[in-house]
Order: structure tokens, then sequence, then C-alpha cells
């Protein structure tokens, strides 16, 4: 009896197939003959589309593709009758089959009829996924080692044909993926040596996989091969150059640079249950408790009750402690949260929200969730920008674990809804003066003052309990001077300990006389305010240092920003940076200010109110003025000189004549960093001076703006451009100045135009021009024409764009400008693509490339590379479309330029899908997708995912590779 007709005798014994190897069946334990070539490709496809019906063209097109022979029809039902025999339980009987039944217009492999090695495979690999997202290592591990048991050689071994060929690339990137995902999870069990090995033969295997290599280097540093680890790298970027002509992506550039500084977060720490190696151990955050914390035993037992239930349950949701300022609201939630952290093993996170800082914007919802989600491990370039969305990236990261989040000092309600509803298990701790009773799923504890022996008892434990008892009365008194609040019992005490000569009835005396301002204000403010009176009454009356530490501190209350620098305090006071630097180091030895980082100080909250009344009262109103100017002026020239080092060839805008000097930057990097760190700082502080009822310093302020144009137009930073520049140009109206009207009108045009306003846009870029034209400035005027050709492009008024632009270039050839010139090929050779003249805009925009290219002008050359690579596209050019898209990107990324990089990734993934190369389209398509999230421009949205949709219609496998494996394939 032949193997066929064995199957026929076992009906009960499902037929078996393997197509993880070379393809081969069995049944009742016997091997089935499966046929030629062809007949096991009609097979695969069937499987492949197993419990649904398979038209016969499609199943035609599965074995040959777009060219079937005249015979193709005939030989289909050759096949079909084949398979019939080798699967059918009695296959000498004409019908009705049971495994491979006809249906209208084509045939179908009855589910469940045969038991394919594929579906088991997925099957363990979806297990695995559930595994690891439970935490639980070990059983994702075995999930893997079963799903890559069923591997018995390349998938579909010798079977032809199209399908064939997609279903094997598809299967092969899950096997490859399972691979990586298998060393991940040894990564995680701290089995680097055996992680190692797997990862090396994965690269020998497949040298190009960015992830692999990506894990191989964590795997060979934590193995303590720090040199081998960076080779790797250095060997795939060889690769990677040679044979496809691009870098590395960014997370292994970033895994390569944290490896070369050895950082810690790559460090290895031990698992106290097991003893094994992991990777670094989960976020710790929570700044030091406080080493006197006096009373609050019953909130302190409730909160612990709250965050690590007796009876083992989950903790609550979310905890809210409020209170008023100087409560102890901030030192309570700490000593709470650390004396609960065994019951958060997945990490405790802490943000300051800044939502009562004076002076200070509170922290938006979206740059909360994005510190939380870098702590927890995304990285930079994957953080949407979207707040909804990084709410769900947030709540996706904590399913399955247990982590603390504390949120100091929230303004109220509002700024942390979006960061509530987390899975079970993790928990929300709030600081905050408002209320939170109507938040949902929340419990309050509203903080009160302390007790008068615990406040008695604080101030003994700070200042010696000999000399509080020396006087109990005085201490007694001192207590409710200060309102029982600990931050004004703190700061009593250190006055206290800063004179020694002081009995504890002197420093009652003392705030005896300020009752009046006591009174003034509220509860705990007012014993604050005292204590700091005297705090800057010690200093003012001390020595030279603590003379200028006094006149600092006066200054400080001038400037409402974050955080401060010894430069930016030297502009302040108009005295050397050493001074200023002098000058902060003494006021952080007397608490005043805070060390934030190296050479980074900020103020408290109630310091920070302080000083803001503080120089009301002690400084006239021209000091005030001056000292606001000399910052201002400092700003202002620094952030236009780091944007013409960054970019000598970008046109700055018109800067009033101040006597600060810029600082100096020795590389591109120092000035770009300082342009990223002090950003927030900058537009605060022009946005306060625009506001100023002075019109010296609101004019000054709109200057700032204007000279953070292009740190703002680069960075995508396109809200605060537009609002810098509505505030602008109120100032203008006011004051009646034209320059500083037209300068707005452009810059307020380029900001909505960026937002995708663009009819918004057109009245503000045809005021600059008019006002140019009144002012009779022919740069400006030639400025103001070529952006207005560019809103005209926006619009889709292409004729009308390429007159402006003419007009543009006429001026410029006319003034010298080559910078203009440049601009005006592009936007003309835009225009004419737009209206189908390819000819003429190849000619122009090449034009425009020799020219940006002998300047040296990378911002000119991206936007050039761009456009002609698009004009390739419709020449039907794809191959040298995608060499200048290349280049295109590298300029993009070089010089930080967002929206050119994501346009030039769109582009490279519609090039891969014309030249049918799926991979590469896929990946280059996600890549823009990331690059669109971190810029927060949100008009390539549609050209992203127009892309993405026309890859999955080119190439519907990826979309079943998807929908079967999702996590796998937005990994690939």
């Amino acid at each position: 009896m032949d193997n066929a007709n064995e199957c026929g005798t076992s009906q009960d014994l499902p037929s078996r197939l393997r197509l993880l190897g070379p393809l081969a069946g069995w049944c009742g334990g016997h091997p089935i003959e499966l046929g030629p070539p062809l007949q096991r490709a009609a097979l695969c496809v069937l499987v492949g589309h197993e419990g649904r019906v398979v038209p016969k063209d499609v199943l035609i097109s599965g074995l040959w593709g777009d060219g079937p022979p005249n015979t193709a029809e005939q030989s289909l039902y050759t096949y079909i009758a084949g398979l019939r025999r080798a699967l059918e339980p009695h296959p000498g009987r004409r019908g009705p089959y049971i495994i491979l039944v006809n249906r209208s217009r084509g045939y179908a492999l009855e589910r469940g009829k045969v038991r394919v090695d594929v579906e088991d495979f997925e099957r363990h690999l979806a297990e695995a996924r559930r595994l690891r997202g439970a935490s639980d290592l070990r059983g994702g591990l075995r999930a893997l080692d079963a799903a890559l048991a069923y591997w018995s050689g390349p998938a579909l071994c010798g079977v032809p044909g199209p399908f064939a060929a997609a279903e094997r690339a598809r299967l092969e990137e899950l096997r490859l993926s399972a691979r990586e995902d298998h060393a991940d999870m040894l990564l995680g069990l701290g089995l680097h040596q055996e992680a190692a090995r797997t990862l090396t033969e994965l690269a020998a295997e497949a040298p190009l996989r960015e992830r692999t290599r990506e894990l191989l280097m964590l795997a060979l540093y934590r193995c303590g091969r720090q040199a081998d680890a960076l080779q790797t790298y250095l060997d795939v970027k060889r690769l990677l150059a040679e044979r496809l002509g691009v870098d590395p992506g960014a997370t292994l550039r970033e895994r390569y640079e944290l490896i070369l500084r050895a950082d810690p977060s790559l460090a290895r720490v031990q698992d106290r249950a097991s003893g094994a190696e992991v990777p670094a151990r989960p976020p710790r955050q929570l700044p030091r408790a406080a080493s006197v914390l006096v009373g609050r035993a019953e909130e302190l037992v409730r909160l612990r009750s709250l965050l690590s239930p007796w009876d083992g349950g989950p903790p609550q949701a979310v905890i809210a402690i409020t209170g008023a300022p100087g409560a102890g609201k901030s030192a309570l939630a700490v000593q709470a949260a650390h004396a609960s952290s065994h019951a958060f093993p997945d990490g405790q996170l802490y943000v300051n929200l800044q939502g009562a800082t004076p002076g200070v914007e509170r922290l938006k919802p979206i740059d909360v969730l994005g510190r939380l989600l870098r702590a927890l491990g995304v990285p930079g370039e994957a953080l949407p920008s979207d707040e909804d969305e990084a709410a769900a990236v947030l709540r996706d990261r904590l399913e399955g674990r247990r982590t603390l989040i504390l949120l100091d000092d929230a303004a109220g309600p509002e700024q942390v809804r979006a960061l509530l509803g987390l899975p079970s298990g993790n928990t929300v701790l709030i600081t905050s003066r408002e209320s939170h009773a109507a938040t949902d799923d929340c419990v309050q504890l509203v903080l009160g003052r302390l007790l008068r022996s615990e406040a008695v008892t604080m101030l003994a434990k700070l200042v010696g309990a000999e000399r509080i008892a020396a006087d109990p009365a005085a201490a007694d008194r001192l207590a409710h001077l200060c309102d029982l609040l600990p931050l004004a019992l703190r700061l009593a005490a250190a006055r206290l300990a800063e004179r020694p000569d002081w009995t504890v009835r002197d420093l009652g005396t003392r705030l005896e006389d300020r009752r009046r301002t006591l009174h003034e204000l509220e509860s705990g403010r007012s014993a604050v305010r005292s204590s700091l009176e005297l705090s800057y009454e010690s200093l003012a009356n001390g020595n030279g240092l603590d003379r200028l530490a006094a006149r600092t501190m006066c200054h400080l209350g001038v400037l409402h920003v974050a955080s401060l620098t010894a430069e930016l305090v030297s502009a302040l006071l108009g005295e050397p940076v050493d001074a200023a630097e002098r000058a902060l180091d003494r006021l952080a030895r007397a608490h005043l200010v805070e060390i934030s980082e190296p050479g980074r100080y900020r103020l408290h909250d109630l310091v920070r109110l302080f000083t803001i009344e503080l120089a009301d009262a002690r400084l006239t109103p021209e000091t005030r003025k001056d000292a606001l100017l000399r910052t201002l002026g400092f700003y202002g020239a620094t952030a236009r000189h780091a944007s013409t080092v960054l970019d000598p060839h970008r046109v700055q805008l018109p800067w009033p004549a101040v006597p600060q000097r810029p600082l100096a930057f020795e590389t591109v990097d120092e000035a770009r960093n300082w342009l990223a760190e002090e950003l927030p700082d900058v537009v605060a502080a022009a946005t306060q001076a625009m506001h100023s009822e002075d019109d010296d310093v609101a004019r000054l302020g709109a200057y700032v703006g204007f000279a953070l144009t292009w740190q703002l137009a680069m960075g995508a930073h396109h809200r605060e451009q537009r609002d810098l520049n509505r505030q602008a140009l109120g100032v203008g109206e006011r004051t009646d100045d034209q320059e500083i009207l037209s300068l707005a009108h452009g810059q307020l045009a380029h900001a909505l135009l960026n937002l995708g306003k663009e009819t918004e846009a057109l009245p503000h870029q045809q005021a600059e021009l008019e006002l140019r034209r009144a002012l009779r400035d022919r740069f400006g005027e030639m400025r103001a024409l070529g952006n207005l050709g560019v809103v005209l492009l926006k619009l889709e008024r292409y004729a009308e764009a390429r007159e402006r632009t003419k007009a543009q270039r006429a001026i410029a050839r006319e003034i010298g400008s080559d910078v203009g010139e440049r601009h005006s090929l592009v936007t003309e050779a835009t225009a004419c693509l737009r209206m189908g003249d390819l000819t003429a805009a190849m000619s122009l925009i090449h034009e425009q490339l020799a020219l940006a290219q002998a300047a040296g002008d990378r911002y000119h050359e991206a936007c050039g590379l761009t456009l002609v690579s698009e004009l390739h596209l419709k020449r039907g050019d794809p191959q040298t479309a995608k060499s200048y898209l290349e280049r295109g990107l590298r300029v993009a990324r070089e010089i930080g330029y967002r929206i050119s990089e994501c346009e030039s990734l769109v582009m490279l993934a519609r090039v891969h899908r014309l030249l049918n190369e799926p991979a590469q389209a896929l990946a280059y398509a996600r890549e823009a997708l990331a690059a669109r999230q971190r810029s927060g421009y949100k008009n390539l949205s549609p050209l992203v995912e127009d892309e993405l949709s026309a890859i999955e219609t080119a190439f519907p496998e990826l979309r079943a590779a998807r929908e079967a494996s999702p996590r796998v394939a937005l990994a690939g």
C-alpha cells in the first residue's frame, strides 16, 4: 500500500505538514508524497488561507506570478487532484471531499483537518509575548524554545512561486525576531554569556539586522568586553554603508554612545532573590527623605496603608496630599514613598510639576509624560508628541507592573488628569495646594499644621535639645510665630544654627516685630516670609560676599525663569561671571537657592515669591528696568550667536545694538546644547518682557523672540513661535513700531504655515510685504516676497507663487543676496513641479543645488536634494531619486532639520516600494512616522499615513504579517 493510501486507512489521525524546513507531510505517522514542486506550492497557498476560499486566479498568481503559462488552469486541476490523493481519507472516491473542498470560484483547505507546524510556532510566539508582558521571563524563554524547535531548515525549502517567496520572507522575519527576543530575555535574566553566544551566531547569519547588533553590543558590554561591543557597532556601520549606503539607526547610535562613555544605565546589578545578574535596575528617582520628620505619624500610617495595604491587595490608584504652602506635603510624600518602596519593585518615578512656582510656567502634561516614558526606557526619538497617544503608551508600559509615580506640586487636577487611569497595581501620589476631592478613584489627605508639641520637638531636633529646653516658653512662642508649619520651622531653626549667639527668645522677638507682615500673608506664607527676611538682612549686614549675595537675591525677583546660571546672573547684576558664581554659591550655602545640577541653580517656590516682593520693595523702577534689559540683551545676543554658529548661512533677523556680549561657543555642539537647554527660559523671559508696560523692555522682548527664529523653526517649535510673535505683534501695534510689526507679521505667517494654517498665514505675509515696501527695505522686501511665494505654494496658487519668486530673485540679484537667490530657485522649482513643468523645475533646482553646495549652505542643500528626488520620481526614475534622498537625509540629520528628515524618509519609503523592496519600504515608513512624532509637525501626518497604506496595498503579505504578529511587525 502506498503512502497516500496509508493516510486513507487512518481517518482518526489528521495529516501533519512541515513548512518550517523542507516541505513534508505525514499521516498516521507515515510520510505523505506531496508531489512535484508546483503542487507543493499550491498546497502552501491553500495552507496560508486555511479555512478560506482561495479563488483559482489567486492560486495561479501564487504559483506563477503575473506571467502564468497558457496551461496554468489545467495544471492547477492536476495539482488539486494530486493533493486530494495525498490528503483525503478516501482518495479513490470522487467526493464529497472533506479536507480539500470545492467552493464557488475556488478551493478551500478545511480548518482543523491538517495540522501545520507554522500554527504551533506562532502559538508559542504569542504565549512568549504574553509571559514577557507578565514579567515571566523564564516562562517566555521556554515558550520561545518550543517555538524555535519547530524549525529544521529554511521555511518552505525548495517550494517555488511568488506566494512561497513572500511567506518564506515573513516566516524568516518571525524566526529572526524570535531569536532576538530569546536573547533579549536571556539578558533580562542576567545570562549575558549565553546571550552573547546566541547573538554572535545570529549576527553572522543576518549581518544587517540592527536590533541583533544592538543586543549583542549590550551583551558584550555586560560580559566586560567593552572593546568588542564598540567594534560590533563599527562593523555594522561599515556593512550598512557598503551594502545599503545608509548609516546605523538612531537607537543603535545611542547604544554605541552609551557604551563609549560606560553609561551607568548599562551597568549590571544583582537580583536579590536569585542572585542572577540583570540589566540596569528599575528607576529609583525619589528625592532623599528628610532627615528630620517630626509628627505626621497618623498621616504616615494612613499613607502606608494605602500604598501597601496590610491584606496584600493592590495599592490605591491615586492619592493626593493637599494643604497650605509650607505644610510639609512634599516631605511627607517622599517619606511615605520611601517607606513603601518595597511594594513597587518595578520602580519609583518622580516629577516636580512646578504647579505653584511663582513666575514660572507649570509643566505641561505632555512634558511630564515624556519624562516618565524616558525613565521607563522609551527612547527619546520614539516619544509620541500627542498627549493622548503618550498616555496610552504609558499605560501599556505599566501593564502588569507595580510602579509608584510621585507628582510633586501639581497646580490642580487638570495638570495630572492625563496621567491617571493607570493599570491596577500602579499608584500616582500627588502633592498639591489645590483640592483633588473630585478626581476619580482618588483618596485625598488634607495636611494641616503640626501639634504644638510636635513643632517644639522639631525645633529641638534641628537646633539642639539643650538650647530649646533653656527657655520652653520662648520655644513655644517661636513655634506659634512659625504658624506650626514645617518649612517655616526649618528656616527659623537654620537662622538659630547660623547665629549661635542668639537665644530662642531673640529670634522670637525678631519675628514679633513683623506681625503686620505675617498678618498680610496667609497662614504658612507669613512665617516663611519673616524667616526669609531675617536671612536676607543677615546677608545684607554681613561682609562683602554676603552683601553681594543679598543684592543678588533682590535682583533674582526681576526675572521669572525656572533656572539660573552664573552667566545669566552676571547679566542680571551687571557683575563679572565669577562674582555672580560666588554669590550664587553663598545663597546655596544659606539654603536660599538650590543646586539642581552642576552650574545650574533654582529657587525654592516660596523663596522665589519672596524675591519678587523683595525686588519691588528694594530696587527702584530704573534699577529693575536696567537689570531686565541687561538680561534680555544677554539672552538675545547669545541666541543669535548660537544660531549663527549652527548655520552661518541663515539670515538672522535685525537685532538692536546692546552692550551685552554673547557667550563664546567653541564647537557647534556647545551652541546646539545651549539653545536646547535655555530655550524654555529664553521664551519665558521674552514673554515676560513683552507683557511689560515699559515700551523699551517690551520692544527688546520682541527682538529676543525674533532671535530664536531659526531654533524654533528648525526644531519644529511652531506653537512657541506662533505665541511669541502674536505677542510681538501686540508690542508693535502698541508702540507703533513698524520694524517690529513687519518682523512679527512675517514670523507669525511662518509659524501658522508650519501649523497647517495657510489661509491664516496669507494676510500676515502680505502685511509684512507691504510694510517692507513702505520702509523702503529692499532686503526685507526680497525676503517677504520669497516667503509669500511659499505661502502661495501651500495654497496651491502655483502661478502666483512663481511670479512672486521671480520678483524675489530679481531683487536678490540686484542687492547681491546669494541666500535670497537660492531660496527663490527652490520655491520656483517647486511651483513648476506642481504645475507639471518638469523640465523647468529640473533646470531650476540643479542651479539651486550647485549654488548651495558651492556656498556650503546645508539647509538649502537639504531642500534642493528633496526636490530633485521628487522630480526623478515624477519621471519614473526611483533609482536616481534614491541616491539623492540618501544624501538629503544625511544632511537633514546633520543640521537637525526635522521636517526635511521626515520628508526624506517618506520619499525613501516610496522609492523602495516602487523598486519592489517591501522590507526597506516599510522600515523607512516607520522611521518617518517616528520622525514625524519627534517633530510635532502634523502637516506631514497624511504623507506618512498615505505611504504606509500604499505599502500595505502593494505588499499585502506585510499586512498579513502585521495582523498575525503585531508586536513583531512593529519591531521590524
